[in-house]
């Protein structure tokens, strides 16, 4: 029979060979190279533009390769969430024109079937991203309706949605023969956002959807020239073209978290924590990579715990100015959204900010009891929450988890916590893991890591037995290089997954760890989220915090 003592055995290694693992990702500058994978979306795309302009031969081979690839692999055994059904489906028939140059016999068909199940408030924009790919590739005809300018320059849209619907916008007017309408002030909105290295905000699909637009303008040929370098330069291993160049500044403040609640050395964290200063923009907050000038609440609440458990005097200058950038976002129902004040609330990104400010000591408490508030309003009767960025519906539960950490019992808070508790273990499975959505049938390594690290925070929440079993399920995981390996869950746009790969390494890194403290019997130390002792230097400091 498995023990405590057994199971840390087990434990200690793991961690210690996770831990080296993640760390060998670091760079000289402190940052964590992490990369991201190639994806069938990106790669049908840039092989269509690359053949529409009539460059690089040889990288089309190799896209061309990847993209039948894709096609060859199993579709799956329906297993899964509706929102990964609509991305396979969409990869699939891209996969199909432009390897096949034609659909099967149920293509169309099978997205409108799994469009109708995918609910969500941006499935709007997915509709309309979808149909003018599909009208690009020759999959439909064209149609006569096109973006409203008022919906493009919408005040909620964040920068690359923005850029994103511009360029839709124009490739509908030349889809329709009306490309002289496109205006010289809308065709601005794309060209003075592309970035030196010829991208838009290191985002690829969004960068593949720019050029398209001007290729069918015809215009703006440097421009062109140099967006077409930029994708011939994003090729991974296997010909796959990814959705993003990198996501180095949030995989830095994750893993600066993770190793903080592993009890790495504070030397080690050290070059970490000064490039992540050196990264924060003007506007107080931080973005998902170097060459992003969006920021968004995600990077910055991350970046912003790191920052005032590690360092709140060394850091405060820093500190103050992004919990201003916090603060500002904070929307009038009392949520966070994810990039700009305005646009939907959403629970792990408001759960994030909550934590953030908090450690800060200077959020004035009606913003902190506004945003609990909300989540309040946002659980849904199961004790879960609409997932946002991640597949896994145990992902913004553990959040919510992290946030309520060392609330008092009857406050709103506990009371959210008890509730997502409750739905994590309705949610475990006969095997010890959980799974990606609550109709799947298997465990998957990542949402058991989220699950298995919330429910490890709230000491009694599984018996000895059940910790013991889950724990093995997640070190089940772990591979011979230390690090673990699980299918993506990340989303981005929403619903279309991609793959960071070594973020399965650190959440499951940040599981394990809270269960040795638990096993350990140090769980009550230093848990995530906890506050640090006040500093009265920093605790009412606040008069310089305006939120208008």
């Amino acid at each position: 029979m498995l023990t405590g003592i057994g199971v840390l055995e087990q434990i200690e290694p793991a961690l210690e060979r996770a831990v080296q693992f993640v760390l060998d990702h670091r760079l000289p500058d402190g940052r964590l190279a992490a990369g991201c994978s190639g994806r069938a979306l990106e790669s049908a795309l840039a092989l269509h533009l690359l053949r529409t302009c009539g460059h690089g031969p040889a990288l089309q081979a190799e896209i061309a390769g990847f993209c039948r690839r894709r096609l060859a692999d199993p579709e799956g055994d329906g297993d899964s969430s509706h929102a990964s059904r609509l991305d396979r489906t969409v990869s699939r028939l891209l996969c199909e024109l432009v390897v096949h140059g034609r659909l099967g016999a149920d293509g169309l068909a099978s997205l409108q079937r799994t469009l109708v199940a995918f609910d969500h408030p941006t499935l709007w924009r997915k509709r309309v991203l979808v149909e003018v790919m599909l009208v690009e590739l020759g999959a439909l005809p064209p149609g006569q309706a096109v973006l409203p300018l008022a919906v493009v320059r919408s005040e909620s849209s964040h920068l690359w949605v923005t850029i994103l619907l511009a360029s839709i916008r124009v490739l509908q007017l030349c889809h329709a023969g009306r490309a002289d309408e496109v205006g010289d002030a809308e065709l601005a909105t794309i060209l003075d956002a592309q970035a030196t290295d010829g991208s838009w905000e290191q985002h690829v699909l969004v960068t593949i959807i720019a050029l398209l637009a001007l290729t069918r303008l015809g215009c703006a040929a440097p421009h062109r020239a140099l967006g077409l370098n930029f994708i011939a330069g994003q090729l991974r291993p296997g010909g796959g073209v990814p959705f993003i160049t990198n996501e180095d500044i949030w995989v830095t403040c994750l893993a600066g978290l993770v190793l903080t609640e592993a009890r790495r050395p504070a030397h080690e964290l050290q070059r970490c924590e000064q490039f992540l200063v050196s990264q924060q923009q003007p506007d107080g907050g931080w973005a998902y990579a170097e060459g992003v000038s969006q920021t968004d609440a995600d990077d910055t609440s991350v970046v912003l715990s790191l920052l005032a458990r590690r360092g709140p005097l060394i850091h405060r200058p820093t500190i103050r100015r992004a919990v201003a950038n916090l603060l500002a976002l904070q929307n009038s129902d009392g949520g966070f959204p994810t990039f700009v004040r305005g646009a939907a609330s959403e629970a792990e990104i408001t759960a994030k900010a909550i934590t953030a400010l908090r450690a800060s000591h200077m959020a004035p408490p009606e913003v902190l009891e506004a945003a609990w508030a909300w989540l309040a309003r946002a659980q849904l009767p199961s004790g879960g929450f609409r997932g946002e960025w991640k597949l896994c519906v145990t992902y913004p539960a553990f959040h919510v988890i992290n946030a309520a950490a060392g609330q008092r019992p009857g406050t709103r808070a506990a009371e959210l916590r008890r509730r997502c508790v409750a739905f994590l273990r309705d949610l475990r499975r006969p095997d010890g893991g959980w799974p990606i959505h609550p109709d799947d049938r298997r465990s998957h390594v990542l949402s058991t890591a989220y699950a298995l690290g919330g429910l490890a925070a709230c000491p009694g929440s599984l018996t000895s037995g059940e910790l013991y079993a889950s724990t093995l399920a997640l070190l089940a995981g772990q591979g011979r290089s230390g690090g673990f390996v699980a299918e993506a869950d990340s989303l981005g746009p929403r619903p279309f997954v991609y793959d960071v790969p070594l973020l399965a390494t650190l959440y499951s890194v940040w599981a394990l760890a809270r269960v040795r403290d638990l096993l350990s019997g140090r769980a009550h130390e230093v848990p995530f989220g906890a506050l640090a002792p006040r500093l009265s230097l920093i605790g009412h400091d606040r008069a310089w915090i305006t939120t208008a």
